[in-house]
């Protein structure tokens, strides 16, 4: 949405657009909403912007989930096994395409659930996948809609009809996890987020906010990748040329190009010495660290390590891992994540053994830190 689009936004929604809850802890959350502006039904929380990556190509690349609710359901599963209080709203920041909020929208739990991003593209291509899994998620259609200007592909205020609400409301909005200063206090259950923390340019002043705004026992929920793999991955990434040619494997000068690459994208995530704030990603944390974080904020935090959301679901706990887990991870994360599949030959030909060895040290236990929930409880 661009500046000019703010102009003919619409005037703010009336109290009655968000559904009544059944708990008097949803309301002051929901007055507060009743009061933003909208537009095409999308709640106007903060500043737009798009994503570094175009968001339908991004999406093509990481959305094909074959159990696109898994995510979602796994960390609505994980706040009964913990007996979360879920009398209040809850807040995902960082939406993207709705890898965790299709799972979470279509089992709310919540009497409203507020899904956020900073991308307009990100929030059209949820908007269509919510729909296409029956859940509706705009506001009171009698609210008048703003001209797309700054998102013409946007679904209008025709799409969904104000009866077609499941057990709880789901609207979508634009916000940031920078930019939380205007929610109520004490007013959420729960904020969730996956692959969002690294995003944040101020991680500190993030939980300080997220701590204001839960209420006493609500939960701060998120998936994230850790530092101890990538860190090592950097390492082993960094030594392929050498290994390649002291074992007589030719190096092209696009393999070399990557490999810097590669090594430079650790180096900068891992750093803390560098300004981050025009970067798309910017951080990589050790658990210990991101607990430590949290705990200086008021929450007593569960690390589930090398555990996924989609695999709560399934079993509250931390997840069994393959004998192959860094290996298949580190092969991966190269290949498909980091979009580089001219290094997976000379991965095979020089730093698989090295990967296979770090698997067979860590039998028995969890392995180099990958990516881990999260389960910040407030104090």
């Amino acid at each position: 949405m661009t500046s000019d689009a703010r102009s003919a936004e619409s005037p703010a929604a009336p109290a009655d657009a968000f559904p009544d809850a059944s708990a008097d802890a949803a309301r002051p959350f929901r007055e507060w909403l009743a009061g933003q502006r909208t537009q095409d039904g999308v709640l106007l929380l903060g500043d737009a912007r798009p994503f570094f990556h175009d968001e339908s190509a991004y999406t093509a690349h990481h959305g094909e989930d074959p159990a696109p609710l898994d995510a979602g359901q796994g960390l609505a599963a994980l706040l009964r096994a913990t007996g979360a209080d879920m009398s209040a709203p809850a807040l995902e920041i960082g939406c993207g395409f709705g890898y965790l909020s299709l799972g979470l929208a279509v089992d709310n739990p919540f009497p409203l659930l507020l899904l956020t991003d900073t991308s307009p593209g990100f929030l059209r291509i949820l908007g269509d996948r919510l729909h296409a899994h029956g859940v509706a998620w705009q506001a009171d259609e009698s609210v008048h809609a703003a001209p797309r200007m700054g998102c013409p592909d946007m679904p209008g205020p025709d799409t969904f009809g104000p009866d077609t609400f499941g057990p709880g409301a789901v609207r979508l909005g634009i916000l940031s996890g920078d930019a939380m200063q205007e929610i109520p206090d004490a007013s959420l259950s729960c904020i969730a987020m996956r692959a969002t923390l690294h995003h944040v340019a101020d991680v500190d002043a993030f939980l300080a906010q997220a701590a204001r705004v839960l209420r006493p026992g609500g939960h701060l929920v998120f998936e994230e990748p850790c530092r101890e793999a990538l860190l090592l991955m950097g390492v082993l990434v960094a030594q392929m040329p050498e290994l390649a040619a002291a074992r007589g494997v030719e190096v092209t000068p696009r393999q070399l190009e990557l490999v810097d690459l590669f090594r430079r994208m650790v180096e900068f995530y891992c750093r803390q010495d560098i300004d981050k704030s025009t970067a798309e990603d910017k951080h990589l944390f050790h658990p210990v660290e991101i607990a430590a974080r949290c705990r200086a904020h008021g929450f007593d935090t569960t690390v589930y390590a090398n555990t996924t959301l989609a695999s709560l679901k399934y079993l509250h706990g931390e997840s069994p891992l393959p004998p192959t887990f860094f290996h298949d991870t580190t092969r991966a994360y190269i290949g498909e994540v980091c979009r580089m599949p001219e290094l997976v030959p000379l991965f095979d030909a020089t730093i698989a053994a090295s990967c296979a060895y770090i698997d067979a040290c860590s039998r028995g236990g969890r392995g180099p830190h990958y990516i881990g929930v999260f389960d910040a409880r407030k104090g």
